[in-house]
């Protein structure tokens, strides 16, 4: 059976830090200062000391009142513990509901001290940064980051300390998966008294946002250009036909007088003159049927390098013995479904364009090889349908293209040659051609280097004809 000594010592154990257990106590002094004040009342009336009496009497109620005093600090006490103890919950109840949230974000959330260390990071950061929390902590940008890198980012984290107003910025970075955009706002963060003691950063991933944009430009910009193109072909077509029709009348009236004048008649020169203005009229008309797309064709399979290496046989005598013309061929025989005419005159307008850009010599070089056209390289490039394709790359080393003149290159009647040294039409027609070949042609060009065409026409399993 447990004694008493033991039970009040487990109830000690159990109740010692307990409000309860110290006004048990404190009602245990009082009962025990009442008792020895009885038993000194008793005494002190039974021996008359009146004096000592009303003494004993008031320390007894000054034990009263201490003990009294005592039981309501412990009940203010108690009062406050619990108030502070439910707002202590609370905040940690809190804390940890805006931590769940930080952490849930899949934008990255940090918060850096005035000296740019990161003090806090979620689970979106650190899988970024490939770095745990613990990890990033006290490190800043430069320690985490290449320098070109770090540095934009450090910046923008100055600026919002020093002007203590929240700022925008667009940082990029590259990853593993290749450049990432990201669209970050920065905030400061101050103290109870209002000084800026760091910054709060949240960045969203915009790449794919960004590429979307990017692609849609493309793809309006390509639209245009074959809007722009087609629209420019169906009126080249329209005025070729007028243009032709009225040439016939004049080359059939032409001829008339030239079969009744007689051959030294004063006016058989002239008449012999219109002949020749319209023949160059009609060889102009059969430009503008080639960039509309409107003249016939006659394809059949053909390797690219026949074309090539016989085309150059037509190029030499247009060239300057200062141009020194190189070939590289490709080994494997490149069959397209080509005229072999139209080809050659693609050939020879993009040699001449070559010849012209190198008034002092230089290099023109005809080299051909195999391309997979892939979606990669539609959306890459803006043009394009995914397939096989030959090549054809015709270079120069001539002073080059300007990024302006290479958008309005292929427009008809645009030129960058002095008045009268062009019409403008060359670069049209090779256009036109290709696009009936369906074909895409592009340029490249360095003004410091020299500009470069390239001509890609699709593939085919049929085999190659004969020249």
């Amino acid at each position: 059976m447990m004694t008493v000594g033991r039970m009040i010592s487990r109830f000690s154990i159990e109740a010692a830090d307990k409000l309860v257990f110290r006004l048990i106590m404190y009602c245990f002094f009082v009962l025990i200062i009442g008792a020895i004040s009885f038993i000194a009342e008793l005494i002190l009336v039974r021996y008359g000391f009146t004096l000592v009496k009303h003494a004993g009497a008031d320390g007894f109620v000054t034990a009263i009142s201490i003990i009294a005093g005592l039981c309501l600090l412990e009940l203010y006490l108690y009062g406050s513990r619990r108030r502070t103890g439910r707002l202590q919950a609370e905040a940690r109840k809190a804390e940890t509901m805006l931590t769940a949230v930080v952490q849930a974000i899949p934008d990255f959330v940090m918060i850096k001290d005035v000296e740019g260390r990161h003090l806090m990071v979620n689970k979106a950061a650190e899988e970024f940064a490939g770095l745990t929390s613990q990890q990033l902590h006290g490190k800043t940008m430069a320690e985490v980051l290449s320098p070109h890198l770090a540095e934009p980012c450090m910046r923008s984290d100055r600026e919002t300390m020093v002007t203590g107003k929240p700022c925008r910025v667009e940082e990029r970075f590259a990853s593993a998966d290749g450049l990432q955009i990201f669209d970050t706002i920065k905030t400061p963060l101050r103290d109870d008294r209002g000084d800026i003691t760091g910054i709060v950063g949240v960045s969203r991933d915009i790449t794919d946002k960004i590429n979307a944009e990017e692609e849609w430009r493309r793809m309006q910009k390509q639209l245009l250009q074959a809007q722009k193109m087609e629209a420019l072909g169906h009126l080249a077509g329209g005025v070729g036909h007028d243009f032709n029709n009225l040439v016939t009348v004049i080359v059939g009236y032409a001829e008339i007088l030239r079969t009744e004048l007689a051959h030294d008649h004063i006016l058989a020169n002239h008449v012999g003159e219109i002949l020749g203005a319209s023949q160059r009229a009609k060889s102009l008309v059969s430009r503008l049927f080639s960039f509309s797309s409107k003249q016939n064709i006659d394809t059949k399979p053909l390797n690219l390098n026949d074309i090539i290496i016989n085309g150059r046989k037509l190029i030499l005598p247009l060239i300057s013995q200062r141009v020194s013309c190189k070939m590289y061929c490709c080994d494997a025989p490149l069959v397209i479904m080509a005229d072999q005419f139209q080809l050659e005159r693609v050939l020879l307008n993009l040699a001449t364009n070559a010849r012209d850009a190198m008034p002092d010599g230089g290099d023109l070089v005809l080299s051909t090889d195999t391309v997979e056209m892939g979606q990669d390289f539609v959306q890459k490039h803006g043009y394009g349908v995914p397939g096989n394709y030959a090549l054809l790359a015709v270079s120069d080393t001539g002073k080059g293209i300007s990024e302006e003149h290479t958008k309005k290159i292929f427009d008809p009647f645009f030129t960058t040659k002095e008045a009268g040294k062009g019409t403008g039409l060359g670069l049209s027609i090779v256009y036109g051609i290709v696009k009936q070949h369906s074909g895409f042609i592009n340029v490249s060009s360095d003004p410091a280097r020299g500009t470069t065409f390239h001509v890609y026409l699709p593939l085919t399993d049929n085999r190659p004809g004969v020249f």
